[in-house]
């Protein structure tokens, strides 16, 4: 008798590889999508919402808007035949990167009866980093997905995505145990928003406080900030693109980068040479980090928190402190 198919689906192309190799004849579905950075605004479709990310990510340089939404409406097709297997094995870490992926894929299958046949692995690790032979040992946490679960996911998903932060700062206060990594995944985004006093994100006063230590390369930069995070959840590209925007224009806060931008199709050489700039603190910067100065009050800010658009004429701000956010309407804080 033949083995039952599967159908996996995890968090991007280095995880699916390794599944591949560790569950022979298995179908793998990575999902591909930062949604740590960008638009994901409350729409009616996954393939509405698909559109918007693709174009959003070309808009940064990762990627072909056409070829984005090529591999976005391949990836749907395949998460609509999921009836053609006879269980849908969910693979996801820890980190905000793979929580966010997590509850949209939950909240997909909340209104699909699949029972039993929907199970989960989630690891306290990276899933990529792990050997062949780890994956058979990891099957033991596989849990069937429970009704909490998919009502949790449900919640956090349409929090995440609403024009404003309110609904996805009360998650702090839910039960959020069916989904034990997730309440640490919305504090760790509300801490990307700019903060109470200096007007920076968590990223990038640490981007500040490594520069002031001494670590001076863009390269080295990367690695030091990523080693603060409990769970690094951020990518090369999001990373020199938060380092961009603080680098560049009158709110400057680092010297070095003379307002290039990286490019992630740039030759070799030029990356290299990049990689190799010398970083400094400039003069506002360090009157930022000493609470002399808000940055937010001098930056051209423009990100977003799921479906809230961050930006100086609707700057909301995270007190970390206090655990509150600031509204942009009279600096009210909630």
């Amino acid at each position: 008798m033949l083995p039952a198919p599967l159908l996996l689906i995890t968090n991007g192309d280095v995880a699916a590889a390794l599944l591949r190799q560790a569950v022979p004849g298995a179908e793998v579905l990575p999902w591909r999508d930062v949604l740590t950075d960008g638009p994901v605004p409350v729409v009616s479709t996954l393939d509405e919402l698909s559109e918007i990310r693709a174009d959003f990510l070309a808009s940064k340089g990762w990627g072909d808007a056409q070829a984005l939404r090529q591999i976005f409406e391949a990836r749907n097709r395949g998460l609509e035949h999921h009836e053609m297997f006879d269980q849908v094995i969910l693979w996801f870490e820890h980190d905000v990167y793979d929580q966010l992926q997590l509850i949209q894929i939950l909240d997909w299958f909340a209104d699909r009866d699949l029972g039993e046949r929907l199970t989960l692995v989630q690891t306290q690790d990276f899933i990529g980093r792990r050997s062949v032979e780890d994956i058979a040992e990891l099957r033991v946490l596989e849990t069937t997905v429970s009704a909490e679960q998919l009502e949790l996911s449900q919640i956090a998903w349409r929090a995440f995505r609403e024009p404003e932060p309110f609904d996805w700062m009360a998650l702090l206060d839910e039960q959020t145990e069916a989904l034990p990594h997730l309440e640490a995944a919305v504090r760790r985004l509300l801490q990307e928003l700019p903060d109470a006093v200096s007007g920076l994100s968590r990223t990038e006063r640490a981007m500040l406080e490594a520069v002031r230590s001494g670590v001076d390369k863009p390269a080295e930069l990367f690695s030091a900030v990523q080693d603060q995070e409990a769970a690094p959840f951020m990518g090369d590209w999001s990373f020199w693109d938060r380092l961009d925007g603080i680098a560049a224009g009158p709110g400057a806060l680092i010297t070095g980068l003379d307002d290039v931008r990286f490019q992630p199709d740039w030759p070799d050489e030029i990356r290299d040479a990049f990689f190799e700039r010398q970083l400094a603190l400039s003069n506002f910067g360090e009157d930022v980090l000493a609470g002399h100065g808000d940055f937010a009050e001098r930056a051209e800010i423009d990100r977003w928190l799921g479906g809230t658009h961050i930006t100086p004429e609707s700057l909301w701000r995270w007190d970390n402190e206090a655990s509150r956010l600031i509204a942009p309407e009279n600096n009210q804080a909630f």
